[in-house]
């Protein structure tokens, strides 16, 4: 009988253990709101992070671009501008411009909150001045693709080309502007390939150690109208003041 019951009080404080082994700490404020510019955000396209968004739409981009260089005629080359310039500024499919506006912004809700780290509070603004270079050349593919459409010269439409696939070849890789052989060694010069590094210097600063948010976390983060943020428990995965 003793047996049984030594047995049976074993069983039971195996089994508490293992429950308080699966609980873990929610991820800071700060990590989430990190995590929403480099993992998911409920908002975007197939609920990747903007970062993740902005890389491929500069990558869309280049790929419109380098098509309408091949084109033969007119009217295709205008259709491949067009494209690029879509998926370079568009604010209700997420832009380059927009997912990149959007990154920063979260970099700097998580410099703002309560638990942000010193790592984190001095990285928001150099990021946010970083990212100029890139959206200023989504500017200028934007008036340059308002120049190709209304161009009704082939030989003119084509050099505007060339200098849009520059443009977006550099908000890829990075730009080379003294010409010293090494891309994106300035913030002048920088592309996604030099934020997304930055970014990952960040992360690899901070300590605590920063952790891939659960995805429950992501899409439940709500700022109420006093400016606090909280998780929705009910996981609604809804937004209150228009957070995105």
């Amino acid at each position: 009988m003793k047996i049984r019951v030594l047995l049976a009080r074993t069983l039971v404080l195996a089994a508490a253990a293992a429950a308080s082994a699966c609980v873990t700490r929610p991820p800071t404020i700060a990590h989430v709101h990190i995590g929403h510019a480099l993992t998911g955000v409920h908002v975007t396209p197939g609920h990747k992070g903007y970062i993740l968004v902005a890389e491929q739409r500069a990558d869309e981009v280049l790929t419109a671009a380098r098509s309408a260089g091949q084109a033969t005629d007119l009217n295709t080359l205008k259709m491949h501008i067009a494209a690029a310039v879509s998926e370079n500024d568009n604010q209700d499919n997420f832009g380059v411009k927009q997912s990149l506006i959007m990154a920063a912004n979260h970099i700097e809700f998580a410099a703002t909150s309560d638990d942000a780290s010193e790592n984190v509070i001095r990285f928001a603004p150099m990021f946010k001045h970083d990212t100029a270079a890139v959206i200023e050349r989504c500017e200028y593919i934007d008036l340059l693709g308002k120049d190709v459409a209304a161009s009704m010269s082939m030989k003119e439409a084509s050099l505007l080309v060339e200098e849009i696939s520059k443009a977006a070849q550099a908000n890829v890789e990075g730009a080379d502007s003294k010409g010293a052989g090494a891309k994106g060694s300035i913030p002048a010069d920088y592309g996604m390939a030099q934020l997304r590094a930055e970014l990952q210097a960040m992360i690899a600063r901070e300590n605590p150690p920063y952790r891939t948010v659960d995805e429950w976390y992501l899409f439940n983060l709500v700022r109420l109208p006093n400016g606090r943020w909280v998780f929705d428990k009910l996981g609604r995965g809804g937004n209150i003041d228009g957070y995105k």
